[in-house]
């Protein structure tokens, strides 16, 4: 309590925890444009992925439609990076797809959007993919 004629100094304010921003859970599509020295090679590939926030260490699935192979993306950084690595495990069609490419997802201005850059085996691609609103 205060006398009267004292002054006291009102408690400092605290500042609000700032929320870690989240780039890049949701469903995403789009194509992605593949340089290789593999004979045959498909110049593009249309990517399917699903990130999710709150799944630890495996954080998303992906699907690779006309070439034919899926599997899981295990996270190697935060999702407030501004670039996102991931590691990829292949569970269906691993003959068309070496296992343990690395992925990398990168925010954009645009937040329906993210760039989208994979490296395995001599392969490379990138594109963009754009977020969609498609709910599973």
């Amino acid at each position: 309590m205060v006398a009267c004629g004292s002054s006291e100094a009102p408690p400092p304010q605290v500042a609000p925890t700032p929320q870690a921003v989240d780039h890049y859970s949701g469903h995403w599509r789009g194509l992605a444009r593949v340089t290789s020295a593999i004979p045959d090679a498909p110049q593009q590939m249309d990517v399917s992925a699903t990130i999710t926030a709150n799944n630890p260490g495996q954080c998303g699935s992906f699907e690779y439609g006309a070439i034919g192979c899926s599997g899981t993306w295990n996270c190697v950084s935060s999702f407030d990076s501004a670039t996102m690595q991931l590691q990829e495990t292949v569970r269906f069609g691993g003959e068309r797809c070496p296992n343990g490419a690395t992925v990398s997802l990168q925010a954009t201005q645009d937040g329906n959007q993210i760039v989208f850059t994979y490296q395995n085996a001599g392969i490379s691609a990138t594109g963009t993919l754009q977020r969609d609103d498609v709910q599973y």
